[in-house]
């Protein structure tokens, strides 16, 4: 089961903001995918990182995209891009609850290119 942003009055006005992060975070993957010159077979990993986990991240590897976003709408806007990518929810993605999210402290999606690790 995916976990979607409840159907209230306040989600459903942020949804055309969120749709909006999510063209704009897969815009800038796409950039940053011909600018790195990505080859068939290289993709993007994502993840629901905490700051401490973004500062590891920078430290490893070479190219980072990050966005930064609320709990219930950071889950949403994961989930929907790795649809967009074509990447399967795991069975711990799709068990993913914004209490979760905030209770780990994962503020962050990021995304970087799996070839480019340090």
């Amino acid at each position: 089961m995916i976990n979607q942003t409840p159907a209230d009055g306040k989600s459903a006005k942020n949804q055309p903001i969120l749709d909006k992060q999510v063209n704009l975070f897969l815009f800038d993957l796409k950039n940053e995918s011909i600018e790195l010159g990505f080859k068939q077979g290289e993709h993007w990993a994502l993840t629901l990182s905490t700051d401490e986990e973004i500062a590891s991240l920078r430290k490893n590897n070479h190219k980072l995209i990050v966005l930064r976003l609320q709990p219930e709408e950071l889950l949403n806007v994961y989930q929907r891009v790795k649809r967009k990518l074509h990447q399967e929810l795991s069975s711990t993605d799709a068990a993913l609850t914004a209490g979760y999210l905030e209770h780990n402290g994962k503020e962050f999606l990021a995304a970087y290119p799996v070839r480019n690790i340090r």
